[in-house]
């Protein structure tokens, strides 16, 4: 059965240089061993063509792209899609009115920026074109991140936005952003719907990630890893910690021989 690595990319193996040496072979390594390999993730589809496919690294079998509302295969077609309600990128965009953060909205293929209130940039959206609410909230959306670099409107706009999406998406914290997808779509649910559906007769499934939204997919996987440097409620949920992904890819691959 092949061994099954399910991967977070930002803060785990994609970096603001981009993915580190030691990463990038060790997971062309575990590709060429025939092990299969998932990308999980909050970014969206086109993201993740800019820092993984159009950066040569390996082709995975699967990608789980804004953070579960999105399932590929590993040339980025969709095998399952999950869209937000319409009316509720208008509800966020007046909540959030004055914050000073950005607002982003994200179809199948692109990011926009609704608004933008600071200065500062996240690799996390690498590429992001300009959006028009009114377009946009007649557009299928598949995930409306916010990036919140500073933490006083973090504590404030989370708990806000957590009570306005309550029964109609769920908000999931990654570092300085809030995720918002679609209801019942996680990290978690999108790993265990490719484990299911897309990947019968799979072997053991390890998990790697750093961040809060990665916990769901902690749970699905039956050895959870996380990185030396995350946070400790993530840290406390997982067998154990890694100082980045090539050591554990290492650590695996050896125990195969």
């Amino acid at each position: 059965m092949r061994t099954v690595l399910a991967t977070d990319l930002d803060g785990t193996v994609v970096f603001e240089d981009g993915v580190h040496p030691a990463d990038r072979e060790a997971l062309a390594t575990w590709k060429r061993s025939g092990n299969i390999l998932v990308l999980d993730t909050g970014k969206s589809v086109d993201a993740v063509r800019l820092v993984w496919h159009d950066a040569g690294m390996p082709t995975p079998d699967f990608v789980i792209a804004f953070t579960g509302s999105v399932i590929t295969d590993g040339d980025l077609r969709p095998l399952a899609v999950t869209a937000h309600q319409q009316v509720l990128l208008d509800d966020i965009a007046a909540l959030v009115e004055g914050e000073q953060l950005v607002l982003y909205a994200s179809d199948i293929e692109h990011d926009y920026v609704v608004f933008s209130r600071v200065a500062q940039t996240s690799s996390i959206v690498p590429r992001a074109y300009p959006g028009d609410l009114d377009r946009l909230r007649h557009t299928e959306l598949f995930g409306i991140p916010l990036f919140i670099p500073d933490p006083s409107v973090m504590s404030r706009v989370e708990p806000a936005l957590r009570e306005l999406c309550d029964g109609r998406a769920e908000v999931h914290r990654n570092q300085n952003f809030l995720d918002v997808v679609p209801p019942g779509v996680s990290k978690g649910a999108g790993l265990r719907r490719v484990l299911d559906e897309f990947a019968p007769g799979h072997g053991d499934v390890y998990s790697i990630g750093d961040s809060w939204n990665d916990l769901s997919m902690h749970e699905v996987a039956d050895h959870p890893i996380t990185l030396t440097d995350s946070p400790a409620q993530v840290r406390a949920q997982c067998e154990g910690s890694v100082d980045c992904a090539a050591q554990l890819i290492d650590r695996i691959l050896k125990e195969q021989q």
